[in-house]
């Protein structure tokens, strides 16, 4: 199964028979059956689906997402939702017991660092601030442990977050085409420079497939532990989302930065944005006192990008629970059926997918 991007302004889906057909104009560019895809998404003005196609998608339960040019979420669409509505409804009593909420939202952020401070022990093997940067990052993970409220585990999260990108921003290797990336801290909305660019557009993809797992066992996206519930905000998704962010997305950027696989050339300057609140996990900042220019990814890149994310989730990694090899996307799915066993009473614990 296999995720069809269609990112090129011009570009049509159609529906032929069993297949889906891409085309520009006339021209046919892609032929794809459609039994082999599990998601379309379409990026950025200038794309389109025709309404027998989405009609067809809809019947086999393949989601269509819509996504700005920068990938950032703007809808979807998909047919009838899951009929699990004893786990719907265990799920939203859930999210009001304190005790099991942050027993779950404390397992989901120890993955979260657990997972980052292995990376960082991956790429920072040698250096000399190494191991008083890992000893850090294990006194964090130990002061989380002992937080006895949600706030109190998001305030300790937001500062291993801090802490985190400022060891990140030491593994970047600099631009061969320029002096620095300009990267001094996770800036979230708009990203204004090219390291946070590709950190919030592979976030973006990811949640994108947190929402597609939790869609895919019944959960609702909406209802979560760890972060906050509020309007249009996938909590649930989030809350999966954060043991792969540094697994997925973290390990790709630094790939791209320091093979080079991009450079500056591969940005671009777009128009200033209004301020808006953080996005995902960052509580929202005070508004600046002029809008900053974010910084995207051009066409190419963004297609390049793409591709090794779709090569990442893909990956055949093994899966400890079940001392097996699967893809990484496939595992998204079984951290959302585990978090559904433990929502029906039918688990003790959530238990983070980590790496070793």
């Amino acid at each position: 199964m296999s995720i069809l991007y269609v990112t090129e302004p011009g570009l049509q889906v159609h529906q032929e028979g069993q297949r889906l057909i891409v085309k520009k104009g006339t021209e046919i560019l892609q032929d794809i059956p459609m039994i082999k895809v599990e998601r379309v998404v379409l990026m950025g003005k200038g794309v389109s689906i025709t309404t027998p196609t989405l009609y067809a998608l809809s019947q086999r339960k393949i989601g269509v997402f819509y996504l700005n040019s920068q990938g950032r979420y703007i809808l979807r669409t998909v047919g009838e939702e899951h009929g699990h509505s004893r786990l719907r409804q265990a799920q939203a009593i859930a999210t009001t017991d304190a005790g099991r909420g942050l027993a779950a939202a404390r397992a989901i952020v120890l993955g979260k660092i657990s997972n980052q401070r292995v990376l960082v022990q991956r790429h920072a093997e040698g250096a000399d601030w190494a191991a008083q940067a890992l000893a850090q990052m294990n006194a964090m993970r130990l002061r989380l442990e002992g937080a006895t409220t949600p706030d109190e585990l998001r305030g300790f999260e937001g500062l291993a977050a801090k802490e985190y990108f400022s060891i990140y921003r030491r593994l970047l290797r600099p631009p061969q085409d320029g002096r620095a990336w300009g990267f001094d801290r996770r800036v979230y909305y708009p990203p204004t420079d090219p390291v946070n660019a590709l950190l919030s557009f592979g976030y973006t993809l990811l949640l994108n497939d947190l929402v597609a797992a939790c869609q895919m066992t019944g959960l609702d996206p909406a209802l979560g532990f760890f972060h906050t519930i509020d309007y249009n905000k996938p909590s649930m998704a989030l809350d999966l989302e954060e043991e792969f962010r540094p697994v997925v997305v973290d390990s790709i950027v630094l790939t791209v930065i320091n093979r080079p696989y991009f450079g500056l050339r591969d940005f671009e300057v777009g128009q200033p944005l209004p301020a808006k609140g953080a996005e995902e996990d960052a509580a929202p900042a005070a508004p600046p006192a002029a809008a900053p220019r974010p910084i995207y990814l051009k066409d190419a890149a963004r297609r390049r990008f793409l591709e090794l994310y779709e090569a990442r989730v893909n990956e055949q990694v093994l899966y400890p629970p079940a001392a097996e090899q699967t893809s990484y996307r496939r595992i998204f799915e079984l951290q959302a059926y585990q978090m559904a066993h433990l929502i029906l009473g039918e688990a003790d614990r959530y238990l983070p997918m980590l790496i070793r």
